[in-house]
């Protein structure tokens, strides 16, 4: 699916569950107007399901399918953000035990640091402001934001 095609979809699914859909970690949006997490909406986003019958699609399994050689792989990293590919960052482990959790979002329009995504801080499927995210070097959990396009 093209990054065009992706942007598209994102914004029909705004106008459709924008301010409708709560966000839910570990829902997905499946039709279900009772919340859906960031992984859901991107992938409903380019036309897939979150679990594809073999893989549950989290963020960090996103980060680390972008980052491998080409191959077998569902994303691409891409050197730059357009409008329709991904950021993302991976959720990382908190001293003690337990998980801080990534985050995926659809890149709205570059020159404005616009996004489409599902989050808590949007009160579900929205479009936000991240100026921090799209500047050289920015981290998500300590870790490099990339940019990805789906490849399928």
């Amino acid at each position: 699916m093209l990054v065009a095609q992706v942007h598209a979809m994102a914004v029909e699914l705004l106008a459709k569950w924008g301010g409708k859909v709560a966000y839910r970690m570990g829902a997905d949006l499946d039709g279900n107007p009772l919340g859906c997490d960031c992984s859901a909406f991107v992938a409903r986003a380019c036309g897939q399901r979150r679990f594809d019958g073999n893989v549950w699609w989290n963020t960090d399994r996103i980060y680390d399918d972008a980052l491998k050689p080409a191959g077998n792989n569902r994303w691409r990293q891409i050197s730059a953000p357009v409008p329709g590919c991904i950021g993302i960052y991976p959720g990382k482990s908190k001293p003690g035990g337990g998980r801080v959790a990534g985050h995926v979002w659809i890149v709205d329009d570059v020159a404005a640091c616009k996004t489409i995504e599902c989050c808590s801080r949007g009160g579900g499927i929205a479009r936000m402001t991240r100026t921090a995210w799209f500047g050289r070097g920015a981290l998500g959990n300590g870790r490099p934001i990339i940019f990805a396009e789906f490849v399928g």
